[in-house]
C-alpha cells in the first residue's frame, strides 16, 4: 500500500478503538457514525470534505433542539450519545493528525 492509504487505515482503526467496547459487540452500530465523521472531515490537499466535494455542502447531523420544545427522552439520550461519540472520534482524528505531523516533520 502507499503511505496515504496506510495513514487512512490507521485513522479508521483509531476511531474504532476509541468507540468500540472491549467485547467488540457494538462495532456494527458505530460504523455509520465513523463513516459520517470521515466524510465530514476536511482533507489537507484541497481543504474540502468528501461531502462538500460530492454534494456541495457540509451536512449537519442533527438540528438544534430547543429547550422550550417537548422532546422525547429517547431522542435526548440518542442526541447526547451521538454528540459524545462524535467528540471521541474527532479527538481520535486530531491525535492521529498530530502523530502524522510529528512523523512528517522528522523526515
Amino acid at each position: 500500500m502507499d503511505g496515504a492509504t496506510e495513514r487512512a487505515n490507521r485513522s479508521i482503526r483509531q476511531m474504532f478503538q476509541a468507540l468500540i467496547k472491549p467485547d467488540q459487540r457494538n462495532w456494527v452500530e458505530k460504523s455509520p457514525l465513523i463513516k459520517f465523521v470521515i466524510n465530514a472531515s476536511i482533507g489537507n490537499a484541497m481543504g474540502l470534505a468528501p461531502f462538500e466535494i460530492n454534494y456541495g455542502y457540509m451536512p449537519t447531523m442533527m438540528k438544534e433542539m430547543r429547550a422550550m420544545e417537548r422532546t422525547p427522552q429517547g431522542v435526548k439520550i440518542f442526541a447526547q450519545n451521538a454528540l459524545k461519540n462524535m467528540i471521541l472520534v474527532h479527538n481520535a482524528l486530531i491525535k492521529d493528525r498530530i502523530f502524522q505531523q510529528k512523523y512528517a516533520d522528522k523526515k
